[in-house]
This record gives C-alpha cells, sequence and structure tokens, in this order.
C-alpha cells in the first residue's frame, strides 16, 4: 500500500476513535503549500498580538491527545480568559501548545502569569514523559529548564564535554551552559 492509502486509514482510525474532528490531506503542491501558509499564518499573527506563551512540546505520539486534553483543561481551569493555540507536527510527538493572553491583559502580567503557564505546561509533559524542548532545540531562553532537569552527574557529564572539546571557555561562555559555580 502507498503513503497516501496508509495515511487515509489512519486518518479514518483516528475519526473513529474520536482523536481528531476533521482532516484535510493536501492534494497538490499548490495546496500544500497553502496549508503551510495557513500554518505560518498562525505564529505571524500570534507575534503581531504581543506577548505570549510559546512552547515546543514532546510526547509519545500515544500520548498527544492526552496532553492537548490538559493542557487545554488546565488553562480553561486556571486561566479564564487566556486562549490555548494547538497546532504543528502531531506525526512525530511534537506539538506547539502556545497561550494568549486576553487582548486587554497588562504586558508586564501577562509576563508574569505567562511563566506560570509555561510551569504548569512542563510540569503536564514530565508527567507524560515528555520534553519541554522538541524540533527547535533548548535554545537560551530555555536553558535553565534543561538544567534544573539534570540530575547532579548529569550535569557533571555535560561540564566535562564541554571542557573536552572547549578546554579555554571560548566557545559562547554561559551562554547555553551556566556557570558551574551557579550550580
Amino acid at each position: 500500500m502507498d503513503a497516501g492509502g496508509l495515511l487515509e486509514i489512519m486518518l479514518a482510525r483516528a475519526l473513529e476513535a474520536d482523536l481528531i474532528r476533521d482532516g484535510v490531506v493536501a492534494q497538490s503542491r499548490s495546496q500544500a503549500a497553502t496549508f503551510w501558509a495557513i500554518r505560518e499564518g498562525l505564529v505571524e499573527g500570534q507575534a503581531r498580538r504581543g506577548y505570549h506563551v510559546r512552547t515546543d512540546l514532546s510526547v509519545r505520539l500515544s500520548q498527544v491527545p492526552t496532553l492537548i486534553e490538559q493542557a487545554r483543561a488546565c488553562v480553561l481551569r486556571d486561566w479564564p480568559g487566556w486562549t490555548s493555540l494547538t497546532y504543528g507536527h502531531a506525526g512525530d510527538g511534537n506539538i506547539h501548545f502556545n497561550v494568549l493572553p486576553p487582548i486587554d491583559c497588562d504586558p508586564g502580567e501577562a509576563r508574569t502569569v505567562g511563566q506560570a503557564v509555561l510551569t504548569r505546561l512542563y510540569e503536564l509533559v514530565g508527567a507524560l514523559g515528555g520534553s519541554f524542548s522538541a524540533e527547535h532545540g533548548v535554545g537560551r531562553s530555555r536553558s535553565h529548564v534543561f538544567w534544573a532537569g539534570l540530575s547532579q552527574r548529569e550535569r557533571q557529564l555535560h561540564f566535562a564535554i564541554k571542557a573536552a572539546f572547549d578546554p579555554a571557555g571560548l566557545f559562547n561562555p554561559t551562554c547555553l551552559m551556566p556557570d558551574p559555580g551557579d550550580l
């Protein structure tokens, strides 16, 4: 069976199992390009709106529906007025679960609440055996989350590997790796 046939079977089963409500499969390169434009438009629209919680979460494929359900319920319950937007490429377990503050929310308050939202989302992902970082990597803004999740032995191993490749500490010092004295 070809990939298209397998995709149709998978989508039909997901629809029957109530894992999805609707779906569209591109029938041409032009239609695929349009789908990507819509997806990128989500990112652009959120950016134009201002501060929002951005995530790049990853869980086992079987846990994607659970993550989305739990995260949406959490946002609705704990942060009324905030809006969750879920998109990405769930076929590999990666989800962009972004959360937008109310339009009239003070920017400072939005950032404070946004940190609480992020913490809770990371807790949900961790409980499902997933990661706060999928295909976009850890990055500077999430490095503290990465380091907080490591054991002392894992931290020591990271520093040993860094020292082996960069004994003088010249490559992006304290960019992604904290100063060992700070741990």
